[in-house]
């Protein structure tokens, strides 16, 4: 499955579409990008490649083991590597292992701020070093728009039933149903992707039905709500749902905040300016 998709906008031509960014860079709206736990597990992993000496794996080009160990003992919110399930402990395999990682491994490539090649050095690249040196809203900015508009979102929920691709303007029905969403209030989650699903045409690819619409709606929670909430964006609700003899957790809400508000508009502002 490709990690990426075509037309790429270039770090200059973000750097021009965010200028309706620049009236927040010293309030709390850019306190809040500073703070954010990707942005900053960013600038980690950059200063990583920067200063280590970082060689891909053979086969998929991913940092080795005992590197993904070190660099991400330094996250804002170091993940679990090894799973321990009952008397049974599961050793990290790959940096795929580590979703806070492989995450940022893909903005980092596909928003050409690192070349990560099998079997060769990690390095910086000039856009990486000129990203190092930018306002921290508008670093937060540039990975959204990555994420937006050059990314494979299948990335975020990689099952069998999705295909290898999604329906060519996901991403532009997403933008549209959320700014059209009120801030600051509580939206029901399964109304709001039962609708965009309909609108962008999501459909279910496996011969498999079982439970096709839930699923759809998952995808939806993962591409959509998970990757809104890594931004800072979004504010989500949970509730425990009865399952067996235990509970799981189901999302039932959320709500767009004012940071999200804030992107939402500049990323319509630079939509419209690159038409």
């Amino acid at each position: 499955m490709p990690i990426s998709v075509p037309k790429q906008p270039s770090f200059n031509q973000l750097l021009f579409s965010s200028s309706r960014l620049e009236p927040y860079f010293e309030t709390d709206i850019a306190k809040q990008a500073e703070e954010l736990a990707l942005r900053r597990d960013m600038i980690t992993l950059l200063t990583f490649v920067r200063d280590k000496k970082v060689v891909g794996t053979q086969s998929c080009g991913y940092m080795p083991l005992k590197m993904i160990r070190e660099l991400t003992a330094n996250f804002v919110n170091p993940p679990v590597l090894d799973a321990k399930i009952g008397d049974r402990v599961y050793k990290l395999r790959t940096e795929e292992d580590v979703w806070q990682l492989y995450f940022l491994h893909i903005l980092g490539e596909v928003g050409v701020l690192l070349k990560t090649p099998r079997a060769k050095q990690w390095r910086l690249t000039a856009t990486g070093k000129k990203f190092l040196q930018t306002p921290t809203l508008i670093q937060l900015w540039y990975l959204l728009m990555i994420w937006q508009h050059r990314v494979n979102w299948l990335v975020a929920y990689p099952i069998q039933g999705m295909g290898e691709s999604l329906p060519p303007y996901l991403n532009i029905y997403t933008l549209d149903s959320l700014i059209r969403t009120p801030v600051n209030q509580r939206i029901n989650f399964v109304e709001f992707a039962d609708k965009l699903i309909e609108k962008a045409g999501l459909t279910w690819t496996s011969q498999d039905t079982t439970c096709h619409a839930m699923l759809l709606q998952d995808s939806i929670e993962r591409m959509v709500i998970d990757i809104l909430t890594s931004f800072g964006m979004v504010e989500p609700e949970y509730q425990e749902k009865p399952l067996g003899k235990g509970y799981v957790t189901e999302l039932v809400a959320f709500k767009i905040n004012d940071l999200g508000r804030v992107l939402l508009e500049a990323m319509i502002a630079a939509q419209v300016e690159r038409m």
